[in-house]
C-alpha cells in the first residue's frame, strides 16, 4: 500500500512538472514566434515614464506614449529605440507592476532616447508567470488528494485558457493580478484549514495588496470575494471572533497602505481609476475609444448583453488582441466547448456545497472567488453599456482575460465537483460490497440485484474516467493544438 502510494505521488509531481514546463514552453514560443501582445508599447511606455522620472506614483496626466526611433522588428527588439511622444498614455493602472519591471534593467535612458531590451522585459515578466503558475499548481499539489487523475485535471484546466499563457508572455500587468490573486486564495485556503496563525492573516492581507496595486479590476475580485467568503465562513461557525483577531490587526498597515494609495489618486485626478476622458478629454474624443454619435452602432440593453456575452466568451476560447485567432464556429463547437464550459461547471458545486463544505472546507474559498468573478464580470458588462451609450459609442471593453487571474479557483471548484462524483461512488460501492460479504443466501433475488449495482458503480466509474480524460485531452486541443494548426502569421 505504501508503495502505491510513493508511485502515485512520484505520478502527481511529474504531472505538475511536466505541465509547467509546457506552460513556460508556450510562453517562449508566443514571445518569439507571435508577439503582438495587448497593449504592450503603453506598458513599456508607462515603466520608461517611472525610470526618467523616478516617482513612485506616476502623474498620469503627463504620461505619454513611446515613439520608435527607427523600425521596430523582431531582429532588433533587443535594442529598440524610442523617444517620449505627444500621445497620451491611457493607462491608469497602479504603479506597483512597472516598479517590479524596472528591476530587470531592461529600459534605460541615454539623454532623451529610450533603450529598450524587449526579451529581456518579456522574460522577466514570463519568470513573474511562472511564479504565479506554481503557486496555484502547489495549491492543487498539496490539497486535492491522491487521486491522479483529479490532479490532471486540476492542472489541465490551470494552463489551457489559451490567453494566460499567451497574455503571460508579453508585458502586461495582468501578471501581478494573477499573482495577487493567486496569493489571496492560498491565504485563504489556509483560513480555511484552520491554519489561523499570523503568517496566514499575512499572506491574505497581502493578496488583497498585490491585487488592488495591479489593477482595479483584479482588487473589485478580491472585495466581493472577501465579503461573501466572510459571510461563509459566519454562517458555517457562527462566530466573528476571526474578525477581532489581533492578527488581523497587525496586518492593517497593508491595508492602509493600499487606501493610501487610491486616496492619493483620487486627490490627484479626481477618480480613484483615472481614465482617458478624465485625464486627457480632447485626445479622448480623437482617439479610436470614442466613436461619434452619427458612426455608432445602436443597441438596446438586451442586443448588448447578446453582443458582450458573445464577445466574452469567444475572447475566453480564444486569442483576441494585436494577434488575433477568434475561433468563429459554434460556441458549442468541438474546438470551444471544453474552455466554454469551465466557465459554468463551478456552478456544480454551489448545489454540492452543504454536504462537501463540511467535509472539505477550503471549497469555500473556491466558491467565492468564483462569484467574485462572475459579479465583476457583471459590473464590468453594466459598466461597458453605460459607457457605450452615455459616453462614448465605444464596442470594446468586453475581454475576458481580466478574469484570468482567479483561474485557481474555477480549477478547484471543477476538480472538488468531480472529487466529490468519485467519492460518492466508492461510498456507494463500499456500501454494496460490505452487505455482500454477511449475506443471506437465501434471498437470491435481493443478492443478485446488489452485485448487478455493484457492476453499475463500476461502469459509472470508468464512464466518469473516460469523460474526465476526454475533456482533458479537450482542453489541450482547445489550446496549443488548436493554435499550431490554424495560426499563420507568425514573425
Amino acid at each position: 500500500m505504501e508503495k502505491d502510494e510513493h508511485k502515485f505521488k512520484y505520478l502527481i509531481i511529474s504531472i505538475y512538472f511536466l505541465v509547467f514546463l509546457f506552460f513556460v514552453f508556450k510562453m517562449f514560443f508566443y514571445a518569439q514566434y507571435v508577439g503582438g501582445f495587448p497593449d504592450e508599447i503603453e506598458h513599456v511606455s508607462y515603466i520608461a515614464y517611472l525610470e526618467k522620472s523616478h516617482k513612485i506614483i506616476p502623474d498620469f496626466k503627463n504620461m505619454t506614449v513611446l515613439e520608435p526611433t527607427k523600425t521596430i522588428d523582431n531582429n532588433n527588439i533587443k535594442n529598440a529605440t524610442y523617444t517620449f511622444g505627444g500621445a497620451f498614455n491611457y493607462l491608469g493602472h497602479p504603479p506597483l507592476y512597472y516598479q517590479i519591471m524596472r528591476l530587470s534593467g531592461a529600459v534605460k535612458i541615454v539623454n532623451n532616447t529610450v533603450i529598450v531590451n524587449f526579451i529581456r522585459l518579456r522574460s522577466f515578466n514570463i519568470a513573474l508567470s511562472s511564479l504565479a503558475i506554481l503557486l496555484i499548481l502547489y495549491i492543487g499539489y498539496s490539497r486535492i488528494g491522491k487521486n491522479p487523475l483529479l490532479h490532471l485535471l486540476y492542472a489541465a484546466i490551470v494552463v489551457s485558457v489559451p490567453m494566460l499563457a499567451y497574455n503571460s508572455a508579453g508585458i502586461n500587468n495582468d501578471t501581478l493580478a494573477l499573482i495577487g490573486l493567486s496569493v489571496f486564495v492560498f491565504g485563504l485556503l489556509r483560513f480555511s484549514e484552520e491554519n489561523r496563525n499570523f503568517s496566514t492573516y499575512l499572506i491574505i492581507s497581502l493578496g488583497v495588496f498585490i491585487s488592488f496595486m495591479s489593477k482595479l479590476t483584479a482588487g473589485l475580485v478580491v472585495f466581493i470575494a472577501s465579503c461573501i467568503y466572510i459571510i461563509l465562513i459566519i454562517i458555517k461557525e457562527k462566530d466573528l471572533s476571526f474578525l477581532i483577531s489581533k492578527k488581523l490587526f497587525a496586518t492593517l498597515p497593508v491595508y492602509i497602505v493600499t487606501a493610501l494609495y487610491y486616496i492619493i489618486v483620487y486627490l490627484q485626478t479626481g477618480s480613484i481609476q483615472p481614465t482617458y476622458k478624465l485625464l486627457d478629454p480632447k485626445d479622448f474624443y480623437a482617439s479610436g475609444f470614442y466613436v461619434p454619435v452619427a458612426n455608432r452602432t445602436h443597441m438596446n440593453f438586451t442586443q448588448y448583453i447578446v453582443y458582450f456575452s458573445n464577445d466574452f466568451l469567444r475572447t475566453w476560447t480564444g486569442i483576441a488582441s494585436n494577434v488575433s485567432l477568434i475561433k468563429i464556429d459554434s460556441l458549442f463547437s468541438v474546438n470551444n466547448i471544453a474552455l466554454l464550459i469551465l466557465l459554468f461547471l463551478p456552478i456544480i458545486l454551489l448545489f454540492q456545497m452543504k454536504k462537501v463544505a463540511k467535509k472539505y472546507p477550503i471549497v469555500l474559498v473556491a466558491i467565492s472567488v468564483y462569484l467574485g468573478l462572475a459579479i465583476s464580470a457583471v459590473i464590468q458588462c453594466i459598466r461597458a453599456y453605460k459607457e457605450y451609450v452615455n459616453i462614448s459609442g465605444y464596442m470594446g471593453g468586453y475581454q475576458s482575460r481580466y478574469y484570468l487571474c482567479g483561474i485557481s479557483a474555477i480549477a478547484l471548484a471543477i476538480t472538488f465537483s468531480m472529487k466529490n462524483f468519485f467519492e460518492k461512488l466508492s461510498a456507494t460501492y463500499m456500501g454494496i460490497k460490505r452487505k455482500l460479504t454477511v449475506y443471506n443466501y437465501e434471498i437470491r433475488n435481493d443478492f443478485n440485484f446488489k452485485k448487478l449495482s455493484l457492476s453499475f458503480i463500476c461502469l459509472l466509474f470508468i464512464c466518469l474516467i473516460v469523460i474526465c480524460l476526454f475533456f482533458i485531452c479537450l482542453l489541450f486541443y482547445e489550446d496549443f493544438i488548436y493554435f499550431i494548426i490554424y495560426f499563420k502569421n507568425y514573425l
